[in-house]
């Protein structure tokens, strides 16, 4: 049956069907694949990815298995659809420059970072999970945690050179700081680990990390932030990329 439909809807592709008809398949499969992705994400952030399985993912949309498989080939390829979403906005999080200072960028990009932590707390805690057990899922924490920790080794070399920071190693110390953060946000927001008498509120342990990290690397992280400082910081991260690459690939 999942294959009959398969090749009916290519089929029909391929006679040229109406324009109309053709959006209207293609919004009718999108809509379908939403209702699986979310009902996946809802049954991985309960039962955790060991535990999930596709009829956990498909009671409750009224769909079947074999449309289930007509969009996804299991449980692990929907998963990491599912978790992609979360990746990407963990990773672009980290691209944001607000704030007028280093301190103020600096906690601007924390509290983002914890927050979409937060808001994600069970579909994390099945990817942690998953990865230590799939290699693939494995793969794609390992890509998310490089490129944070790239963008602070890049973050890290463009106040170097601007003379803001501290004498620092800058690839030493983003794995430091980055780590610092990843740890801090999953134990807090994900695990929820508050060993302590009062709960812990996200805004003044956000101040805290922040604190640690300002003070760990940069001269002064009060100092105002001019758009000419920032427009040649650019430019020089820039044209770094560029003799980098140049030299790899001599």
């Amino acid at each position: 049956m999942a294959g009959k439909r398969r090749i009916t809807r290519s089929a029909a592709v391929r006679r040229g069907a109406p324009a109309g008809d053709s959006r209207r398949t293609r919004n009718s499969a999108e809509a379908t694949e939403q209702i699986l992705l979310d009902a996946a994400k809802r049954v991985f952030a309960e039962k955790g990815y060991i535990r999930a399985t596709v009829q956990d993912i498909i009671e409750s949309t009224g769909l079947s298995r074999g449309t289930f498989y007509l969009y996804f080939r299991s449980t692990d390829d929907i998963f990491v659809r599912t978790i992609a979403k979360v990746v990407d906005d963990i990773v672009a999080s980290s691209r944001v420059h607000s704030g007028q200072t280093l301190r103020q960028r600096v906690y601007d990009n924390n509290l983002r970072y914890f927050e979409i932590f937060g808001a994600n707390r069970g579909l994390l805690r099945a990817f942690f999970e998953a990865s230590y057990v799939d290699p693939e899922i494995g793969r794609k924490r390992a890509e998310m945690r490089s490129a944070y920790i790239i963008r602070v080794r890049d973050h890290l070399e463009r106040q170097r050179q601007l003379g803001r920071c501290l004498p620092i190693d800058p690839d030493a110390a983003a794995l430091s700081l980055a780590m610092m953060v990843e740890g801090t946000a999953q134990s807090f927001a994900v695990l929820k680990m508050e060993p302590f008498e009062q709960p812990l509120e996200l805004k003044k342990l956000c101040t805290a990390v922040t604190e640690i990290w300002c003070r760990a690397v940069y001269t002064d992280p009060d100092r105002p932030l001019t758009p000419a400082a920032e427009k040649a910081a650019a430019a020089g991260g820039k044209r770094r990329k560029q003799l980098a690459t140049a030299a790899r690939d001599r």
